[in-house]
């Protein structure tokens, strides 16, 4: 059955959609969505999905309103599920009732998926309440326009001037100085506070806080720009849950996707902005030679007295091969695993599997230098690691005489992510790995030469130090423990000293 469905995709964040709509968007035949809509969400959808750009940006339309109507009942005639993301939510200054309107006309049927919406989301993100009892007990969007051109402002101002709640005005930078002296002019107190959000929950949200006299000073010479939600009230002075010192400090990650996201999650948690510059994939090596060694290993995994793994990347994809050759490897007797740390260890177990050793100090050349006085003379180590594992490793093994065989599993190479403009705003770049280090300043040399870097470097272990200092840089942050929770730690040390 053919549907039409009008999904809110929320503020910006792009964890911020609801469930249905993340599902509706992964099984959609085409998507026809707004400028305002997180980009990362349109990588959920199938590989053959069409996608259709309709954005909208102040004093340029890309397409007008009955074009976007008549789009719609187009592609809702042709294909059996479209989505119409729309930025916020669809009822919500977002002309979904126009649309609405279109498809009903046309026939054609169609669900509404509400979506969470700015003028609530934006401040609360920000730390500030729309409602706080005994403060203000109730809030009032407003357009920031009525239409284009002048005489934009609703006539209400002498209404709004005399209410008691928060006024939370959409899409009104470009009439910040005239709703502010309307107010004023109205009867509105001068002194009340007033907030101005800019590209709120995203990694480039910027706050300017004042009062109704000075806002408009302060953001012309902060240079704020679209989309924004001002507040106007008392709550717009408050600032709960969010450490004001480091609001517009921006964390780039490169790292595969399991590790961003737990570093994504611990750095918001600290309160920064995180941005994703370069992903780094997995890349399970399919060479004749590789694989042959590998199936030759399992086949004769008596031969050995240890496993070791130095990252979760080669725990899975050995245990998985071994699984898909029959083998049992906790069956095994007599087998010992050494990991590197404590990710590597959590992967273990998922399988099952206790580690027996994991060094006090989660880098290479710890994990080589503590492990040779654990292990026993004359034992055989298999070593199943990435293409690019640490050559200090296997110098430290091979220098106290033991008797191990390498086998490369897997290759991470990565794609930068992050737009040059993004990438100038960033206040700290984390690497978690040396090849993590040397895809980012190939891709920036490939795909924008002039760009040179701001910020600090953090980064996890000696090797990934070294390869930084390699690119000519030096890492200001280096994670005392090496794992992401003493990397964020570490980042979060820096910037209570230096701010």
């Amino acid at each position: 059955m053919q549907k039409i469905y009008l999904v809110g995709a929320g503020p910006g964040d792009k964890e911020l959609i609801t469930v249905k709509g993340l599902r509706l968007l992964k099984e959609c035949d085409v998507v026809i969505y707004d400028r305002l809509v997180s980009l990362e969400l349109l990588e959920e959808v199938r590989a053959d999905c069409r996608k259709v750009c309709v954005g909208k940006e102040p004093g340029r339309h890309s397409m007008s309103q009955e074009e976007i109507n008549g789009l719609l009942v187009e592609y809702g005639k042709k294909y059996d599920k479209v989505v119409r993301l729309k930025g916020g939510d669809p009822f919500v200054f977002g002309r979904g009732g126009e649309e609405a309107e279109a498809l009903q006309k046309a026939g054609l049927s169609f669900e509404l998926v509400p979506g969470v919406t700015s003028a609530v989301a934006v401040p609360e993100c920000a730390g500030i309440p729309v409602t706080h009892r005994g403060m203000g007990q109730s809030f009032h969007v407003i357009t920031g326009h009525t239409k284009d051109g002048e005489h934009a402002l609703t006539e209400n101002y002498h209404i709004l001037a005399g209410l008691d709640g928060t006024l939370v005005f959409l899409m009104g930078l470009g009439n910040l100085k005239e709703i502010t002296e309307r107010l004023i002019s109205n009867g509105k107190d001068k002194t009340t506070p007033a907030a101005v959000i800019e590209k709120g929950t995203t990694s480039e949200e910027r706050i300017v806080k004042g009062t109704l006299e000075t806002i408009y000073g302060k953001v012309s010479q902060a240079g704020l720009s679209s989309p924004v939600v001002i507040l106007i009230g008392e709550t717009a002075a408050l600032s709960y849950g969010k450490n004001m010192e480091w609001q517009n400090k921006t964390v780039g990650i490169t790292a595969t996707a399991g590790t961003a996201d737990k570093l994504r999650s611990a750095l918001e948690r600290e309160g920064f902005h995180v941005v994703e510059t370069c992903k780094m994939e997995v890349e399970e090596i399919r060479e004749a030679g590789q694989q042959d060694k590998l199936k030759a290993a399992l086949s004769r995994l008596e031969e050995y007295q240890w496993i070791l793994f130095t990252s979760p990347n080669g725990v899975r994809i050995f245990l998985e091969r071994a699984q898909a050759e029959g083998i049992q490897i906790p069956a095994e007797t007599g087998l010992k695993f050494a990991v590197i740390g404590s990710g590597s260890r959590a992967a273990l177990k998922e399988y099952g599997i206790e580690a027996d050793f994991i060094p006090k100090t989660y880098t290479s050349r710890a994990f080589a230098l503590e492990f040779v006085k654990q292990a026993g003379p004359g034992e055989k180590i298999l070593l199943p690691r990435a293409k690019q594992g640490s050559r200090e490793f296997t110098r430290i093994l091979k220098e106290h005489g033991y008797d191990y065989e390498e086998i490369s599993l897997y290759d991470v190479k990565g794609s930068l992510c992050a737009k040059p403009e993004t990438l100038e705003k960033i206040d700290c770049h984390v690497f978690v790995s040396a090849s993590g280090v040397k895809s980012f300043f190939g891709q920036i040399q490939e795909l924008a030469p002039d760009y040179q870097l701001q910020g600090n470097i953090a980064c996890i272990g000696q090797v990934t130090r070294e390869e930084v200092e390699r690119q000519g840089f030096s890492p200001r942050i280096l994670a005392q423990v090496s794992d992401v929770e003493g990397l964020v730690e570490s980042i979060r040390k820096y910037f209570e000293k230096n701010i």
